[in-house]
């Protein structure tokens, strides 16, 4: 069975993106999991509506994320979410899953978890299939995990201490990453509790502490869009 008929569906705005009529705009695709998805928030008002807004109206963000998969996917879902939108820049993040963060979850998309290896050879080639497109490929990572106990999933502290430690390594794999590839990243992972004024305060909801709330939104916009704004060029210079 091909993975994509478990079935993953076209996430919403891919299957509505309408190249023609943003065949001018600057087209930025944010490929990722629930942390880009971030159906918890509302529309208008998740991080890469936010990246549209600080872009201006010269740009278009399709949000291509899926909740609960891995860069292994991204792989499958290329060709078919990122490569006919024609992006300019891609916008890329998988540590969540790549990390085992699911490692609990028996499912049929869990099938295309990552090993680190498996995780590093899937960013390098989400980088060259970007850079093949012309795009600009850009790395974040999401804002560190507050050290709750999730009574439901982590049992005990040993449980929450190595899952900890797998979060730590994946985030800092993909720093790695973008250092030996020249990649932009938005290390929200490291940067992000120096950049409010209490950590974790009022930033996520517990006990999960994966998903970064409303307020956490600007900020994580803010950070991807330094980078992605440069990358803007006039009309008359953007590729085709």
């Amino acid at each position: 069975m091909n993975i994509l008929d478990e079935p993953i569906t076209y996430p919403e705005e891919v299957a509505a993106f309408d190249l023609e009529a943003q065949r001018d705009a600057f087209r930025i695709v944010a490929l990722g999991d629930s942390t880009t998805l971030c159906a918890r928030q509302e529309k208008g008002a998740r991080w890469p509506d936010l990246l549209q807004a600080a872009c201006g109206a010269g740009s278009a963000v399709v949000n291509a994320g899926i909740g609960g998969t891995s860069s292994s996917l991204a792989l499958f879902r290329w060709h078919r979410d990122v490569a006919p939108l024609h992006p300019h820049c891609v916008v890329i993040n998988f540590v969540l899953n790549d990390s085992h963060i699911r490692h609990y979850e028996c499912r049929s998309s869990y099938v295309v978890q990552c090993s680190f290896d498996r995780m590093d050879a899937n960013l390098r080639a989400l980088v060259d299939l970007s850079r093949g497109l012309g795009a600009v490929p850009i790395l974040w990572t999401p804002p560190p995990v507050p050290p709750w106990k999730w009574e439901t999933i982590f049992k005990s502290d040993t449980h929450l201490k190595i899952q900890q430690e797998l979060l730590h390594t994946g985030a800092a794999h993909v720093a790695r990453i973008a250092g030996e590839l020249e990649v932009p990243i938005a290390d929200l992972w490291q940067r992000f509790p120096e950049l409010v004024d209490e950590f974790p305060g009022s930033y996520f909801d517990p006990p999960d502490g994966y998903h970064s709330n409303g307020h956490s939104q600007p900020i994580i916009a803010e950070e991807i869009a330094a980078l992605v704004k440069g990358l803007i060029l006039p009309p008359q210079t953007k590729a085709k």
